[in-house]
């Protein structure tokens, strides 16, 4: 087994050789007394095998006892390896400074790129972010990428949104770019909404007023980024509010859910050779011709149609020509064990989760439930599928109307 080939090799053991007359009373004398020994291979006047550290140790009297001559083959296992790299202590010490040099310089940013740039000079947003402190050869542990994406948004007006990412020595910097024509439409005022719901992970208000915060949970609908501003410090009679268009980006863990349920006795019905088939043409509201079977025959069936119509030159002429196909089917009991029962139960609560995840969605984690259902003959399994997204939505209301 492979396990056990790992505990051989994490353990230790020797591959010995053994020549002498009673060669086969030492294997004998060494099995009675508890010695474990594996692959035993005889060749002429020589055995061959393999025993672990303390057999051999346990060993050798017998081979003296019973006048045999035993001899080293191999050491094979993880402590022999360990004993001859501590005679190598060079080796020892150049691979400890190897991998304590790589872990520092993994620890430092060494390259930074930026995304997303189409009329502005990339070379700008590097500039800002080495500003920002984001620059080839700083140490990780010192950056803050969310507050860089912010500054970087306030201290380049075209960027509507900024995200940095950090992967391992890499530094990615993402940014959306402001649509003129968005900006310089008048009259716009909108909020931001939940478009499904959520827990709030990140949120970046570039206009508007921020109404909830990292760590919140929402609701399908509720208002992520108000299209009203206000000072909250003045008193209501005198407080002055300003329509604006919400902009903004909020990114939030979302979680589709689907069910899938299977019983051990399923019903379905199969085909059982039988079928009829039958041609109409059906013009001006009525059928005017028909030939064959026209109506369902058979107590289950499965019907197909073929509908053409008529037309002469460019003109359409209101007669429709019908071909049909009946099919008799028959409903059948399937038996199926319970691992099939649980296996059909949850592809179709995958399906069912799949068939709702978005776009945008940016799966991070999936997972099975299995629920009781108090019988064992019914299975029932939930499917979630946790996912990163954008959930902001943009809705527009009038001012004039009320927010």
């Amino acid at each position: 087994m492979p396990v056990m080939n790992v505990w051989y090799y994490l353990s230790g053991y020797i591959i010995i050789s053994i020549r002498g007359k009673r060669r086969e009373r030492l294997i004998n004398l060494a099995i009675n007394r508890g010695i474990f020994l594996r692959d035993i291979r005889c060749h002429k006047e020589t055995a061959f095998m393999k025993v672990d550290i303390e057999g051999f140790k346990r060993l050798r009297p017998l081979a003296r006892k019973t006048r045999c001559r035993i001899k080293i083959k191999k050491k094979v296992g993880f402590p022999f390896f360990i004993y001859r790299l501590s005679l190598q202590k060079g080796l020892m010490a150049g691979a400890f400074f190897f991998f304590f040099a790589l872990y520092i310089f993994s620890s430092f940013i060494w390259f930074v790129e930026v995304s997303g740039t189409e009329k502005i000079d990339p070379d700008d947003v590097l500039e800002i972010s080495r500003e920002l402190g984001l620059q080839p050869g700083v140490f990780k542990e010192n950056l803050e990428p969310e507050k860089i994406s912010r500054d970087l948004a306030i201290r380049i007006p075209d960027i509507s949104w900024a995200g940095v990412e950090i992967l391992g020595t890499r530094a990615r910097i993402q940014v959306v770019e402001k649509v003129k024509e968005l900006e310089t439409q008048e009259g716009i005022t909108s909020h931001i909404v939940a478009s499904r719901d959520g827990l709030i992970l990140e949120l970046l208000t570039i206009s508007g007023q921020t109404e909830v915060s990292p760590g919140e949970t929402v609701e399908e609908g509720q208002i992520l980024i108000r299209g009203i501003i206000s000072d909250d410090e003045e008193e209501e009679e005198e407080r002055e509010e300003m329509y604006v268009r919400a902009r903004g980006n909020v990114k939030a863990r979302v979680w589709y859910e689907g069910y899938g349920s299977s019983t051990l006795l399923m019903k379905k019905s199969v085909p059982s050779g039988k079928q009829e088939e039958g041609f109409f043409v059906k013009g001006w509201g009525r059928v005017i011709y028909s030939s064959g079977v026209i109506d369902n025959p058979y107590e289950y069936y499965k019907m197909d149609s073929i509908k053409r119509n008529v037309r002469w030159r460019n003109l359409g002429i209101p007669v429709e020509l019908v071909s049909l196909r009946f099919k008799e089917l028959i409903p059948v009991k399937e038996e199926l064990t319970p691992e099939e029962a649980l296996e059909r139960a949850k592809n179709e609560a995958r399906e069912d989760a799949m068939n709702q995840v978005s776009d945008q969605a940016d799966p991070v984690k999936k997972y099975y439930e299995i629920l009781d259902t108090g019988d064992e003959q019914v299975f029932e399994v939930r499917f979630v599928i946790e996912s990163i997204e954008d959930i902001g939505l943009e809705k527009r209301f009038d001012p004039d109307r009320g927010a």
